[in-house]
């Protein structure tokens, strides 16, 4: 199999089903094609396009070539003035231009580590190839190794690169993208996800202008309001039909994802750490590696595109036991008791969970130092013994001695201004010398950037879970950065604080992950404000937002499912009326979208009505039988909540198929639905577990599962189909 082919100065990178094309002019790397999996031959042909810009007559007649209308792979700033800069240098002349030309590659088997950052990763036995090409700047002597590795099984390419600094004096690093792709529009419109806290992820789609299009975060996270991905997709295209190309960034702090439209109709769409506020000095010899950029096309739609992009993660990103193993089935406390708990409340909540059959019981805020509100204790992570009388480890011994596993929630990077620890290290907090560091929530960060901090903050966790048999953990950061300073840095290293940051965070996370195997982290930012493919490397499952409501979930999980697993996802079933919105939706309908997602419970079980309760065991029991289904399977997305009448998701899994539907406009007339469904064997009988009704795979998917909601006029009717 040929998966990087080179002849004539022209890359072709092969996946299973797509191809990527690039080639050599004049040493400047220049796109070809990325599409559909094309034949190993010439394609020279790609890369005859005018070369020109203003009057054709005019430059044409005196052979004035330019690059404005080149697809340049890796644009240098100064090169070229209308096209998208994926690096930018300032160099010791004070100027900030940049050629890059081509001089070597190079083919490693599987796939590199980028030192310090979390990517995905090849297996031995792995379908995997990664291109380096090597280009330089023969002035200044900044070399710039770009990266491509390709996931043949996966259809999927992965980029980054690395910046050396060959010359002889320091240059500073003012822009470096992950990775830039051109190409030519085709009536592209872009998709994105936007957001706040409780309304994660909402998806826009509009056209690409001339104007652009960014989805950028400045507040030292991925964030709420602007996911670090972004979707090209045809203006025909479909969940199920038409072209589209996604990139998403393995990346957890401040960002850029942006599409470009020249006036020559040139598309750029490239992704990377965000320019604002970005500088990083490199002296003679140093480097500087860029965070990766996953890519992937698909000509199945936008579902094809979520599952090229799902299949990655869960596989080949999501690391340690729990990437394969079934996730436990959690009840969280939050919102059974928020800070307002004892041991004996514990105790109580673990009897009546065990009878449910849940497996793990999680203790949120509270647990800590003197916390009885949001207003103190962060930072000093030793056991609040007014409420915790009998000790963390005789009251894990009790919920073990249930048979259940017990979990508990940090908030390790950020420090209370009335704690034991501000009083002992307030240099620890990020703060500007000499003005009030702002206080959000109560709370202030601790400086990630100084070794010591990341020390302490690893061994705040790492003495908890040595001495206690805590087997699941809850990462949460409740606020974004302000008054970005360090009393650790020197002056011209602030501009290198945001980046020194995340990579302070992922260090003290590769030690506990590596350190403590067994133990399952669940990511967590006031919900979903992390949600990236770089938390998901150290924790394989994120809680996706705090809202809890089920109708308000279907739109988040929808939108979340762009890009992310549905197994990545935490979501749980919670009390009504909601918390959040006050809402109150059936039993069912809870479950039935509790499913799409990492699945478990928020609220009090010996509060729980009888007749609810033989539900939840009922149903505790399905979902451990079908993990598998959930775990494995594909996922789709059969409408959208956002506009639609119905929310309805389908999973496949082998010749196992799961539906789930909730209502969630009742008009006064109900007519019958058909959902037609996606992914199955056209020629195979699938068979209702319930019913009995047995269909063939052709059927389902051109007439469709027939839905009588006629009879039922309650508000969030739920329904749930297996077929076999």
């Amino acid at each position: 199999m040929n998966i990087i082919k080179i002849t004539n100065n022209q890359f072709q990178l092969n996946t299973k089903s797509t191809s990527y094309v690039m080639h050599n002019e004049n040493g400047f790397l220049c796109h070809s094609y990325y599409g559909k999996r094309l034949p190993d031959c010439d394609h020279n042909y790609m890369s005859k396009r005018p070369m020109y810009r203003g009057s054709a007559q005019s430059n044409m007649s005196k052979n004035l070539p330019t690059l404005d209308n080149a697809l340049l792979e890796y644009p240098g700033f100064g090169e070229v003035g209308i096209t998208a800069t994926a690096i930018e240098v300032l160099n010791s002349d004070g100027t900030n231009f940049v050629d890059l030309r081509v001089f070597d590659y190079c083919i490693h088997n599987g796939k590199p580590k980028i030192d310090g950052l979390p990517a995905s990763y090849a297996e031995d036995g792995d379908n995997v190839q990664t291109l380096e090409i090597k280009t330089k700047d023969a002035i200044s002597k900044v070399e710039v190794s770009l990266f491509y590795a390709v996931f043949y099984d996966y259809d999927v390419i992965t980029r980054w690169v690395k910046i050396t600094n060959n010359g002889e004096k320091a240059i500073t690093l003012l822009r470096a993208l992950s990775g830039n792709i051109a190409f030519d529009n085709r009536n592209y419109d872009v998709i994105s996800n936007f957001g706040t806290w409780a309304r994660e992820r909402q998806i826009e789609r509009a056209p690409l202008l001339h104007t652009g299009s960014v989805v950028e975060s400045n507040c030292g996270s991925s964030s709420h309001y602007a996911n670090p991905f972004m979707i090209m997709a045809e203006h025909n295209t479909t969940e199920n039909s038409g072209e589209a190309i996604g990139i998403a960034l393995a990346y957890s702090g401040n960002h850029k994802m942006s599409a470009n439209l020249s006036i020559y109709n040139v598309v750029n769409l490239s992704g990377g750490i965000s320019p604002d506020n970005f500088r990083w000095n490199l002296n003679q010899s140093e480097s500087f590696s860029t965070p990766e950029l996953v890519i992937s096309f698909s000509d199945n739609g936008l579902n094809g595109l979520s599952q090229n992009f799902h299949k990655l993660i869960k596989n080949r990103v999501c690391r340690g036991i729990y990437r394969d193993k079934k996730r436990p089935v959690l009840l969280n406390l939050w919102e059974a008791c928020y800070f307002d708990f004892t041991d004996d409340t514990i105790k109580s909540a673990a009897d009546s969970a065990a009878d449910l059959g849940v497996e793990l019981l999680v203790i949120d805020d509270g647990w800590f130092g003197k916390r009885d509100n949001d207003r103190t204790s962060l930072g000093d992570w030793n056991v609040n013994a007014d409420k915790i009388k009998c000790g963390l480890e005789s009251l894990c011994d009790y919920v073990n001695s249930k048979g259940l596993m017990l979990g508990i929630w940090f908030e390790p990077e950020m420090v209370s201004p009335e704690s034991e620890l501000f009083k002992k290290h307030p240099e620890w907090v990020m703060q500007i010398n000499g003005r009030k560091p702002t206080e959000t929530r109560y709370q202030l960060m601790l400086d990630l950037t100084n070794p010591e901090v990341c020390d302490f903050v690893y061994k705040s966790v790492a003495d908890v879970l040595k001495t206690t048999n805590i087997e699941y953990v809850k990462w949460d950061y409740n606020r974004t950065m302000a008054h970005i300073g360090s009393s650790y840095l020197n002056p011209e290293q602030m501009g290198e604080y945001y980046h020194r940051y995340m990579l302070g965070l992922y260090d003290v996370l590769e030690r506990l992950t590596a350190d403590f195997p067994n133990v399952l982290f669940e990511g967590c930012a006031s919900g979903g404000g992390r949600f990236d493919i770089g938390m998901l490397y150290y924790t394989p499952q994120i809680w996706t937002s705090d809202d809890t409501d089920a109708v308000e979930r279907s739109e988040i999980q929808y939108g979340t499912s762009l890009i992310y697993p549905m197994s990545c996802q935490s979501a749980h079933v919670s009390a009504c009326p909601n918390h959040q919105t006050g809402r109150t939706v059936s039993m069912q309908a809870r479950h039935i979208f509790a499913l799409t997602g990492s699945f478990g419970y928020e609220l009090a079980p010996e509060k729980i009505e009888e007749k609810d309760r033989e539900y939840i065991k009922e149903f505790i029991k399905f979902y451990n039988e079908n993990f598998d289904i959930f775990q494995k399977g594909k996922y789709y997305r059969l409408s959208n909540p956002k506009t639609d009448d119905y929310a309805i998701f389908e999973y496949v899994y082998e010749k196992r198929i799961i539906v789930g539907l909730m209502r969630l406009k009742t008009h006064a007339l109900n007519f019958q639905t058909n959902i037609k469904l996606q992914g199955l064997d056209p020629n195979y009988i699938y068979t209702d577990k319930v019913s009995g009704e047995r269909y063939c795979g052709s059927q389902l998917m051109q007439f469709g599962l027939p839905v009588n909601t006629c009879r039922n006029k309650n508000d969030f009717y739920a329904k749930m189909w297996e077929l076999y």
